[in-house]
């Protein structure tokens, strides 16, 4: 019971309060992309900004990374995807302090295994995590005393990107497709996954038009990146539309050099 009830506690007063977050920052972003040949190196220097008055202790491990359009985003152990280029990366150090208002880095070299079997994107996360100073310091020897903190920890999760010169397939795949009524508006919720070898950035509009051929122009729905194997929702604002049908062509454009993919559809507002 006691122990119930200092677990309720504790997670009262994390509802509560919230901590002071580290103030880091990689002013280098959070992409880091090489395009190389199979056999082929790059490095590199991570750069960590430390903003804070005192110094922050900063955690640096890796893992995979995978998304999916219902909004799960899963960080597995490295080297556990399809795709992973974890084992391709060193990096060092695996820990290092962050002087006050100064700055630190962490290395990285990248290197392809010399395998001409290898086509398209592979990919990884280098993740910099800042240590709370009370997980640094030696408990309280005190008896009877309960210490409840709380700390809010931001992660940075650098995505390390891997191209194989210009080869993998480039494939989008339309997953599904349905209409939602948001505040007097239409809006068309997409599901995009990418079904090929490389990773893409598709910007999607939308042109609409009602059955007579009048059109309501091109309608955005922004750009996100896929990586393969993974899948997005786009969310596309077709405005306040009347009861009936109205034909839909969508366009997702992977950019200058890139693939255009496009379906057409039959929608129809209730």
């Amino acid at each position: 019971m006691k122990k119930i009830l200092l677990s309720f506690l504790c997670l009262c007063i994390y509802l509560l309060f919230s901590g002071r977050a580290f103030a880091i920052s990689l002013p280098g972003g959070l992409t880091i992309e090489s395009n190389l040949t199979a056999g082929g190196k790059a490095s590199g220097n991570i750069v960590i900004l430390n903003d804070d008055a005192e110094p922050v202790t900063v955690r640096v491990y890796q893992t995979d990374y995978m998304f999916y359009a219902d909004g799960r985003s899963e960080f597995s152990n490295p080297g556990s995807t399809p795709r992973s280029n974890a084992s391709w990366i060193t990096y060092s150090p695996n820990q290092l302090v962050v002087p006050p208002n100064g700055s630190a880095g962490v290395s990285y070299q990248v290197t392809v295994p010399n395998d001409p079997g290898l086509r398209g994107t592979y990919w990884s996360i280098i993740m910099i995590e800042p240590i709370p100073k009370a997980s640094l310091e030696p408990p309280s020897t005190e008896k009877d005393k309960i210490a409840v903190g709380v700390q809010a920890i931001i992660r940075h999760a650098i995505q390390m990107i891997t191209n194989i010169d210009d080869t993998g397939e480039r494939a989008l795949k339309f997953a599904s497709k349905k209409l939602e009524n948001r505040d007097g508006k239409v809006f068309l919720v997409l599901d995009v996954e990418n079904t090929g070898e490389r990773w893409l950035v598709p910007a999607l509009y939308v042109d609409l038009a009602d059955q007579g051929g009048n059109s309501f122009g091109r309608l955005e729905g922004g750009s996100l990146r896929i990586f393969p194997g993974c899948s997005v929702r786009y969310l596309v604002d077709l405005g306040p539309l009347k009861p009936g049908k109205y034909n839909a062509l969508v366009i997702a454009d992977c950019g200058e050099g890139e693939k255009v993919f496009g379906a057409r559809y039959t929608l129809e507002v209730q």
